[in-house]
């Protein structure tokens, strides 16, 4: 089961560095947010997999987490910070709660955008 876990984070990780983001409509000269949404099997409690998912962001990615919270319905929210290899700025929103559809998997929502420099 941990091996899927790894799997899954590899790979929510990668797109997240390779994707780019799609335009409906009018593009604009405004900072574009990315919107990156997973549903990870897993048998861990949605408390026990954020820590892990937000723990090797912090270790191994080197994000600097800058703000976490938990709401009544299980939600654990954790804001991050990181530069790029181009040294830009970002700041990441992570979302994770227990999938209410699918047994033993949790809904993983990752919302990037850049830090706008004044």
């Amino acid at each position: 089961m941990q091996k899927v876990l790894f799997i899954a984070l590899g790979l929510a990780l990668h797109s997240l560095i390779t994707g780019t983001a799609v335009f409906a409509g009018d593009s604009s000269t405004e900072a574009q947010k990315l919107k990156y949404e997973y549903i990870i099997a897993t048998e861990l409690t949605a408390e026990k997999f954020a820590d892990y998912f937000c723990d090797r962001l912090a270790q191994k990615h080197k994000w600097e987490k800058i703000d976490s919270r938990v709401s009544s319905d299980e939600t654990y929210t954790n804001v991050f910070s990181f530069k790029d290899a181009n040294a830009h700025a970002w700041e990441c929103e992570v979302t994770i709660q227990k999938n209410r559809e699918i047994s033993n998997s949790m809904d993983v929502v990752m919302i990037v955008e850049p830090v706008l420099e004044s």
